[in-house]
């Protein structure tokens, strides 16, 4: 297991380390505990049955990666499996991409997110040289626009009917930060 970044909050280990294939079982699980719950925000919950599914999408992801279009990582607290952080549509032309998470129930409101993410965001400005990074998170969905505003990104825009899933066209919060030294 490669990790990427380490840090503790609240004498909790958090490791982001990249996907790797044995990791699916666990994740499955996770999704499978809080599909209502991530299903609300995150279409794809709903369609995420089997361990082939995660398997399948872990392989995306590393493909992915390897190519420079993305950055996936599985978020673990204490050597558990606690959800997912990636950079997205990444752009190396325009030096840009968006951020997208998850964090299983069990994990949250003990700041693991927001300082994943704020990790995230140094790493791909000092790194990968990227100088925007936006995140969009559902208008309804207020845990991940605080997130959001606890990073420091700025919102700029509400996005009217974005998105369709559940057959219900959707507003989304744009929010995102610049990188100035570059």
């Amino acid at each position: 297991m490669f990790t990427f970044d380490c840090f503790t909050i609240n004498g909790l280990k958090i490791e982001l380390v990249l996907p790797e294939l044995d990791q699916a079982p666990a994740l499955l699980n996770l999704i499978a505990k809080d599909r209502e719950q991530l299903d609300r925000w995150l279409p794809w919950a709903d369609t995420t049955k089997t361990v082939a599914d995660e398997a399948n999408f872990i392989e995306m992801v590393r493909e992915q990666t390897a190519n420079y279009q993305m950055l996936e990582l599985v978020i673990m607290v204490n050597g558990q499996v606690a959800g997912m952080l990636d950079l997205h549509n990444v752009s190396r032309k325009d030096q840009c991409g968006e951020i997208g998470y998850w964090l299983g129930s069990a994990f949250q409101g003990q700041g693991i997110m927001t300082t994943a993410v704020k990790r995230l965001v140094k790493l791909a400005f000092a790194k990968m040289n990227l100088h925007r990074i936006d995140l969009m998170a559902d208008h309804e969905n207020k845990p991940s626009r605080a997130v959001a505003k606890r990073v420091g990104l700025e919102h700029v825009a509400l996005l009217r009917a974005k998105v369709k899933y559940h057959g219900e066209f959707r507003d989304m919060d744009l929010y995102t930060i610049i990188n100035e030294a570059n």
